[in-house]
């Protein structure tokens, strides 16, 4: 009689053969199942690909901005106001057709790192340049058109006048007009009294072609009072300084001589005594000869410093920085007299006394003779 206890090894069989199939159908499913989402990211990755090249398709491509190549042809003027941007001067120099896009010569400004230095005023550019280029000759001052001229020590207004006359399109008349007549227009202090001879300072000026005469006249006092504010002159001894300033510039010759002409000015003032410089008669007959005549040394007019005491009514030049700071400045002697015994060296002799100044005027008198 069987074991009840005992399992039928048939039944155990197949009982284990079912369990197999079922974890068989199990994995089976989970395999299909791992396939199926593989191929469905697959697919939605290509579906996403293909979108986005799609919408790709749809954008404009980017292209580069459009240039010139080359240096350019021709030439065309053109203005770069005063603050003008980046974007402004792109804008001004397309207009032009010196460069084919704004955009170029935006990227040609941002790649060269001295755009920041372009400076405003009128440039002659060849036009349809590379922007790069374009960018270069605005940083080149020979591109840049101006109205240059230099105003030398010693020059009469008149004379100055003349000189820019010269190279702009004004004429003296025009100029003297204004200089003389229109104070207010240009800066000419009060001290002046209207009178603007001895306030033009000598210097080297550059302007832009549309300056005005007030602009150009403006500079040159400015300059002026530059000059004497620098060097600590009260606003009341301007007009003084600028006179005795400008006699030493027509007397002196060597700058080493200027101070010790002020000084001489100022110790005949102290006497008092005629200043008896032979310049101021000179401004007034227009003659720069070595010798005036008799007629001219006698005639009647304050600027003449032979007949009256003190100084002349104005300064009778433009005076330099260096005579200038003389008159602020003057050495200290006991000079009365001084004469250039040799106009050829410049070199000039002091005295104390009237016997000794003969002595050196004999001096010229003799190199007179033998440069006659």
């Amino acid at each position: 009689m069987p074991d009840l206890f005992d399992a039928d090894p048939a039944t155990t069989t197949t009982l284990n053969l079912r369990a197999e199939q079922r974890e068989h159908r199990r994995n089976h499913r989970r395999i299909r199942l791992v396939v199926v989402s593989a191929v469905a990211l697959i697919a939605l990755a290509f579906m996403a690909n293909a979108s986005y090249s799609f919408v790709l398709s749809l954008q404009p491509e980017e292209t580069a901005a459009e240039d010139y190549e080359g240096a350019g042809t021709g030439a065309v003027e053109i203005v770069i106001d005063e603050g003008s941007t980046g974007a402004d001067i792109a804008a001004t120099l397309y207009a032009a057709d010196v460069v084919a896009s704004e955009e170029a010569m935006l990227e040609a400004l941002a790649l060269n790192p001295d755009s920041q230095s372009i400076q405003p005023g009128w440039y002659t550019l060849p036009r349809q340049m590379k922007a790069e280029y374009a960018v270069e000759a605005l940083l080149d001052s020979s591109y840049r058109r101006v109205v240059r001229y230099t105003i030398p020590e010693g020059l009469y207004a008149s004379a100055i006048y003349a000189r820019i006359a010269n190279v702009t399109d004004y004429t003296e008349e025009q100029i003297a007009d204004v200089a003389e007549n229109a104070g207010d227009s240009y800066g000419l202090p009060a001290q002046a009294g209207g009178n603007p001879e001895g306030w033009l300072f000598p210097d080297t000026y550059t302007f832009d072609p549309d300056a005005t005469i007030e602009d150009i006249l403006h500079t040159m006092v400015d300059r002026t009072v530059e000059i004497l504010t620098a060097n600590n002159v009260a606003e009341d001894d301007w007009q003084e300084i600028l006179t005795v300033a400008s006699l030493v510039e027509r007397e002196a010759r060597l700058d080493e001589d200027r101070p010790i002409i002020a000084g001489v000015i100022y110790n005949r003032l102290d006497v008092p005594m005629p200043l008896q410089i032979d310049a101021s008669i000179q401004y007034v007959v227009r003659n720069d000869n070595l010798e005036l005549t008799a007629e001219e040394l006698n005639i009647d007019s304050p600027y003449n410093l032979r007949l009256n005491n003190g100084l002349p009514p104005t300064p009778i030049a433009a005076p330099g920085q260096a005579s200038i700071v003389a008159a602020v400045n003057p050495t200290a002697t006991d000079y009365l007299f001084w004469v250039t015994v040799n106009p050829d060296t410049g070199e000039t002799k002091y005295a104390v006394t009237n016997e000794e100044h003969e002595q050196n005027v004999a001096e010229y008198q003799a190199w007179l003779a033998e440069n006659s």
